[in-house]
């Protein structure tokens, strides 16, 4: 682990901690699911037809706050991705 380039020899023990790779596995499974579920929600209200601006006005914002939700949510899955679930594959090569 201490290969990985945002860990050092120097890193203080207080900012390292222990989590099992289940949890870890179980938690990117919810990330996924906020930015499909964002992104579904959006695009389903493009179904919505309206004739009255202020109505179209809310649907408009609304689509575009879960559309950035679940650009957040993929950048967080993304990070994710490279920083938790890298060592728990090196965890696995090392076992």
């Amino acid at each position: 682990m201490s290969n990985h380039p945002s860990i050092s020899i120097d890193t203080p023990a207080e900012r390292l901690v222990t989590v099992d790779s289940l949890y870890l596995q179980l938690m990117y499974d919810r990330i996924q699911d906020i930015y499909r579920d964002t992104d579904h929600l959006a695009t389903a209200l493009d179904a919505i037809k309206t004739k009255d601006d202020v109505s179209q006005g809310v649907l408009v914002a609304v689509k575009a706050a879960l559309y950035a939700n679940s650009e957040l949510a993929g950048i967080v899955s993304e990070m994710f991705c490279e920083h938790a679930l890298s060592y728990q594959a090196e965890a696995k090569d090392h076992e």
